[in-house]
């Protein structure tokens, strides 16, 4: 067999174990999501808009802290072990992140005597903030499957904590509990999710491992950077509730939850897929820089059409969407979901770009981005909220998703992949006939499926126009 014979066939075999791994991360988010989120859609049902909005501000709010016990060691941790195929860092991390869990718990205690928050959503947060501990454990232990490309041993992992929130959420619906049971039943699901990684782990042959202290410094030093950057990420993805829950209250808080929880739920895809990828470019990186930038054309051009006919659909069918899931008292919030539906599509191209840039050890780079990231959002936040409400807010998420997605594409333009951008371009031009299709005419499955096929074909022809090898 010649060298490239060969070398096409280790591609192969690489491009289906990637392939493999992405579909079971996906699979296994998709069960625990796909629980999770049905079990919020009737939550939101049971609430309504006013009381889900204090449970979107206690998420949000924990959220806003969730770098500090994280502090880019798992990226770290991920990276050290792609390029040396050693396990010996889990230990130290798994450590690390749990005195960062106490110190975010302390941080967190800290910064709520400085707010005005009722006294019954301060326990709330109190209560929640112990989930700390328990992702710093399932995030640490996720990492040993990550690498070894085999994340579909955690697939029964995430059902059986899915079905056990869905189902707390259902007796806690059904007897009519408060906000503190559905918390309880939350933080109860995390805690039986890391019971089962741990099971997972030791099952196939995981191993924690003695380690000098003398070695965490250096570690720390190493994740700063990224614990920065995702400072910075955690601040513009979260701020956004606590500004509409301070100018809009309760409900306007509940309706903007309502528009980026489903947003959010289809970043579950490009997070399953940039997740798989990572390990695989930190390799690359090192091994083979043009089958890196293969692999990431690929990628970013299999999944970039789907995320933007996504938004098509999510645009034409807004008001059916939040009716059916959210039931009637959410109906304001369709206008919201026209808008922030197409951050997704720039949500999926920033989290692999990120992951590249990662790879290449930009972690300066990307710290620079998402601090004008930061300012973007909190200044179009600031201006839009006073003036249109949740909606401001999620033209706000729109526009800093795309100031993210040209700036990190011009630094993967000069690094990996040339051109990008103009080849970005051309797929908005059937998105754009679209949206003035449902500004005019009223909204239908029939219009939304014209589209959708208008918009599949120009895909195709653009692909069979020439692809970069």
């Amino acid at each position: 067999m010649s060298p490239t014979t060969t070398q096409k066939a280790a591609s192969t075999g690489l491009t289906r174990k990637i392939l493999e791994n992405s579909v079971a991360l996906f699979t296994s988010q998709l069960l625990a999501k796909v629980f999770r989120v049905l079990a919020n859609f009737l939550l939101a049902r049971f609430l309504g808009p006013e009381n889900f909005g204090v449970w979107a501000l206690v998420l949000a709010f924990i959220e806003l802290f969730r770098f500090l016990p994280n502090f880019g060691l798992d990226l770290t941790l991920v990276r050290n072990m792609s390029r040396s195929s050693s396990t010996s860092g889990l230990s130290k991390t798994l450590f690390l992140r749990s005195l960062l869990s106490g110190l975010a718990l302390v941080t967190v205690g800290l910064v709520l005597t400085f707010t005005g928050y009722s006294t019954d959503i301060r326990k709330l947060i109190y209560f929640y903030s112990l989930s700390f501990f328990l992702q710093s454990g399932t995030g640490v232990l996720a990492c040993f499957f990550q690498v070894q490309l085999r994340s579909a041993a955690l697939i029964w992992a995430y059902t059986i904590s899915g079905l056990a929130y869905l189902g707390l959420i259902l007796v806690g619906i059904f007897t009519r509990q408060e906000l503190t049971f559905f918390m309880v039943s939350l933080l109860s699901s995390e805690g039986v999710l890391l019971l089962l990684f741990a099971l997972t782990f030791f099952k196939k042959g995981g191993r924690l491992t003695a380690f000098n202290f003398s070695e965490l410094t250096p570690l720390l030093k190493e994740a700063f950077p990224i614990a920065l950057y995702l400072a910075l990420v955690t601040a513009y993805f979260r701020i956004d509730t606590l500004v509409v829950y301070h100018y809009g209250g309760e409900r306007g808080a509940g309706l903007y939850s309502a528009c980026f929880r489903l947003s959010e739920a289809f970043l579950m895809l490009a997070s399953s897929v940039a997740a798989s990828l990572f390990p695989v470019f930190s390799r690359l990186k090192t091994e083979n820089k043009p089958e890196l930038a293969s692999l990431f054309n690929k990628s970013f051009f299999w999944f970039f059409p789907f995320t933007l006919s996504v938004a098509i659909l999510g645009t034409g069918l807004s008001p059916l969407i939040i009716s059916f899931l959210f039931g009637e008292a959410f109906a304001p919030a369709a206008g919201g979901l026209a808008v922030i539906i197409w951050s997704v599509v720039f949500m999926f191209a920033n989290s692999l770009s990120m992951q590249a840039l990662f790879a290449f050890d930009r972690e300066k780079t990307i710290t620079q981005i998402a601090a004008v990231t930061l300012l973007v959002n909190l200044g179009l936040n600031f201006w839009l909220v006073p003036r249109f409400g949740f909606v401001g807010a999620c033209w706000a998420t729109l526009g800093r998703e795309i100031v993210s997605f040209v700036l990190q594409a011009r630094v993967l333009q000069k690094i990996l992949v040339p051109g990008l951008l103009n080849r970005v371009w051309p797929h908005f031009i059937a998105p754009a006939l679209a949206l003035l299709w449902f500004y005019f005419y009223p909204a239908s499955f029939k219009s939304a499926g014209i589209w959708i096929f208008t918009f599949g074909y120009l895909v195709f022809l653009l692909n069979r126009k020439g692809r970069p090898e």
